[in-house]
């Protein structure tokens, strides 16, 4: 029972410890791209009114949505008012990578 405890108390411990590190990580403006261990400033990321832009001057179509996902912005654009097309753009260096 004091065993079950211990490990209980040890796990809990853990967990905040690990949280408490991920969102003290989150506050300094990095974030993590594909592998482990490797973090870019997220200063050196195009912004995402960029990202929109570039694509919306190469589709020539309306800007629905923008994420960042990895080192890559998905931009999800209407065409011609009736298609809605994907297209990825380096966050990096704004080059298109793309479309879907």
């Amino acid at each position: 029972m004091r065993r079950q405890r211990y490990s209980t108390g040890l796990f809990a411990l853990t967990l905040a410890v690990s949280l408490a590190s991920t969102a003290a990580h989150a506050q300094s403006g990095f974030i993590h791209l594909n592998k482990p261990r490797f973090f870019i400033a997220q200063s050196e990321l195009i912004s995402r009114e960029k990202a929109a832009s570039i694509a919306k001057q190469t589709t020539g179509g309306r800007v629905l949505e923008v994420k960042l996902k990895g080192n890559n912005y998905h931009v999800k654009m209407l065409l011609n008012g009736e298609r809605i097309r994907t297209v990825r753009i380096n966050a990096r260096t704004g080059q298109l990578k793309n479309q879907r």
